[in-house]
């Protein structure tokens, strides 16, 4: 089993097929956070050029983040990588995203986490566990556990991995429905298909409750006001009952 490091802060995790509604709900949460009188950081918010330093911004008692980030790697991911003429393989992505998440790990989340602190993620590690081997069938799984960025995120396992839970076909609706520049590569719906069966397979399961993580599914599909209703009562349940 894979050493688990000792922290002191408390980890939460959500992820799920495109359209699933988690940035959405996120957004939600962090409303709610802030009626309940936590200070909190949105990664969101920053600006600079340099992906921000724990050091930096100490105060916080929540950090809200998110994968792939916006600086660095994360942004040549978002703006290079993911093209749609897809000049670049599922492994060169795969390798971009473990490299933005060490990045992101050792600069913040790690030292955050040492310090007490509360992470909200939206996505992470388990995103690239399920995508990345879909996008290069020569990338197996355990491939991918072990790129150093994965290894370092799977050494600090969210306490609790929610995943929300929606058909593709609805999560599809919901795309079809954004802006062009907004739906990224991972809008077809038969890719949307393969990803709903996969975040269903027990591999996930299989990969983090030894880790210590706890897995909750959220329903997120219908109407929008009842998912973020069941996401806050979720997530303030695990905050009050850690």
């Amino acid at each position: 089993m894979k050493e688990i490091k000792q922290r002191n802060g408390f980890f939460i995790m959500v992820d799920g097929i495109a359209g699933s509604g988690k940035s959405t709900v996120l957004r939600a949460v962090q409303t709610w956070a802030m009626e309940q009188n936590h200070s909190i950081f949105k990664l969101s918010d920053w600006t600079d050029v340099e992906p921000p330093r724990f050091e930096d911004l100490p105060e916080a008692d929540i950090y809200f983040t998110y994968e792939p980030t916006r600086s660095w790697i994360g942004r040549a991911i978002r703006y290079e990588l993911s093209r749609t003429d897809h000049p670049y393989s599922g492994r060169s992505l795969a390798h971009a995203f473990a490299l933005d998440r060490e990045i992101m790990y050792r600069r913040l989340i790690i030292p955050a986490l040492e310090a007490g602190k509360t992470i909200i993620q939206d996505r992470g590690v388990c995103t690239s566990l399920v995508y990345q081997p879909l996008m290069d069938p020569s990338l197996s799984l355990e491939e991918v556990q072990h790129l150093p960025g994965n290894e370092l995120a799977l050494a600090y396992p969210p306490n609790h991995l929610i995943l929300t839970k929606i058909s593709a076909h609805e999560a599809c609706a919901r795309i079809d429905c954004r802006d062009d520049d907004s739906k990224g590569v991972f809008a077809q719906l038969s890719f949307l298909q393969q990803l709903e069966k996969r975040f269903q397979e027990p591999w996930i399961k299989a990969c983090f409750e030894p880790l210590g993580t706890q897995i909750h599914e959220l329903d997120t599909s219908g109407e929008l006001s009842s998912s973020i209703t069941r996401t806050q009562t979720l997530i303030n349940d695990l905050l009050t009952t850690r």
